[in-house]
């Protein structure tokens, strides 16, 4: 080879090697680069199926940008006193940190403080889309501080298989249809000569026992609590009061042991002892469904509206999840983008069909295709329409946990129902901010 042509062809090599640097250094500084990092949001609450395949669908969408991650609250571990203290001790700053968080729809007033206004996150369109009934404590002193995920309602249970097969069963199974009376209701106990557990119902020292005091009372007057506040020294806060110690007491209907009873232990004891009557909520077919306590028997479960007292009308408790996001959160924007996927009209359907819950947007009520889909939804908004709700105060669980003290006293005996009532209005006022001690 000529030395020209030597030449030219190291001067080729040099020019390849330099457009080779020019392309290849940059390529491996990208390669190098670590991936974008994922923004991690942690959502508490009890992790159904529902909650599962809305996650997934969610964390599928946003794929190496979000990943919601759930921080499982069980039923049969958790009470729900037990998990508003967990929660109460996090948003403190004494747990681990917490996105977002599914609460109580009464605890909202007593999380505000520790929770960020969600106003601006949402528009008047938006807030809309929710039913409005559904935004009931959603607001503390005006400012929108949560918004509703799911609503659920309080109802009698009963076994159609063990009432059908009682002398007089299909005519009570007519009868629990029409919005039954207390009295009416006990009087099944004797025409069916029922030997085992009548009706069961959780009256442990605990907010769910609260909630049916609260439903009968509300029964006998809508507007109890504008009318009263936190006073039972009144003749509906005594009638209520005294029919669940008459239960136990007088009537024989309901087992002394449900004073050990949150929900879930009530449930198996109803189930397993073949109770006739619980009261539960409207997801017990859901809640139970990975680990039931007896699938044959829990297949016969029917529900009815809950008896009222004479005088009153009929009342289901309101329960429920409100949706909060915590002051300390750092990725405000990535959580209301996953707390609107969730209102979407896909993700309130999946709560329904695989959790039991009842949807907040009032699209599944109203849309044509919703209701030919779910001929329920006729029944669903008829039992909605007698819901009931318990106060808003802020000061609702430091008083609730004053009244469940008292109330369970007089179910077990303890002391009557007059010195309940009394000494629970009395220990309410007093500016204490502790329950008495056991």
């Amino acid at each position: 080879m000529h030395r020209g042509s030597l030449m030219k062809w190291g001067a080729g090599v040099l020019i390849l090697a330099a457009l080779a640097a020019l392309y290849l250094v940059p390529y491996a500084i990208l390669v190098r680069q670590p991936a974008p990092r994922v923004t991690e949001i942690y959502f508490a609450d009890r992790m159904t199926d529902a909650h599962r395949i809305i996650i997934e669908k969610y964390n599928a969408l946003h794929a190496g940008r979000v990943r919601v991650v759930p921080v499982d609250f069980p039923n049969l571990e958790f009470s729900t006193n037990e998990r508003k203290e967990i929660l109460a001790r996090s948003l403190r700053g004494e747990g681990d940190d917490i996105d977002l968080l599914a609460v109580d729809l009464i605890w909202t007033k007593r999380f505000a403080r520790w929770c960020e206004p969600l106003g601006k996150y949402f528009s008047r369109e938006e807030l809309a889309r929710i039913i409005p009934d559904a935004l009931i404590g959603c607001y503390d002193e005006g400012e929108l501080v949560a918004v509703p995920l799911d609503r659920v309602l309080g109802v009698l249970f009963y076994r159609e298989d063990l009432l059908r097969k009682c002398r007089g069963g299909e005519e009570a199974i007519r009868g629990l249809q029409s919005q039954m009376t207390w009295p009416a209701f006990l009087g099944l106990k004797e025409r069916l000569s029922w030997k085992g557990p009548f009706y069961v119902f959780p009256a442990s020292d605990y907010e769910g026992f609260i909630c049916i005091y609260v439903e009968i009372l509300l029964g006998l007057r809508r507007d109890y609590f504008s009318a009263y506040g936190f006073n039972f020294d009144t003749p509906q806060g005594r009638e209520a009061l005294r029919l669940l110690v008459d239960l136990v007491q007088k009537h024989g209907a309901t087992p002394a042991i449900v004073t050990s009873f949150t929900e879930a232990p009530s449930y198996e004891y109803f189930i397993r002892n073949d109770g006739l009557f619980l009261r539960g909520w409207t997801t017990y077919a859901k809640d139970f469904k990975d680990h039931p306590y007896d699938a044959r028997k829990e297949g016969e479960l029917r529900i009815a509206p809950i008896p009222h007292l004479p005088g009153g009308r009929p009342a289901s408790l309101f329960g429920g999840w409100n949706l909060m996001i915590p002051q300390s959160c750092k990725n405000k924007q990535a959580v209301v983008d996953f707390v609107k996927f969730l209102l979407t009209s896909e993700s309130q359907e999946i709560l329904y069909t695989e959790g039991g819950y009842f949807p907040v947007v009032t699209s599944f009520y109203n849309d044509p295709a919703s209701t030919a889909k779910y001929p329920e939804v006729e029944a669903i908004r008829e039992l909605m329409r007698t819901g009931v709700h318990r106060p808003t105060d802020r000061s609702y669980t430091n008083n609730s946990k004053i009244m469940s003290h008292y109330f369970v006293l007089a179910i077990k005996k303890k002391i009557s129902v007059e010195e309940a009532v009394a000494g629970a209005t009395a220990a309410i006022g007093s500016d204490r901010t502790m329950v008495v001690a056991r």
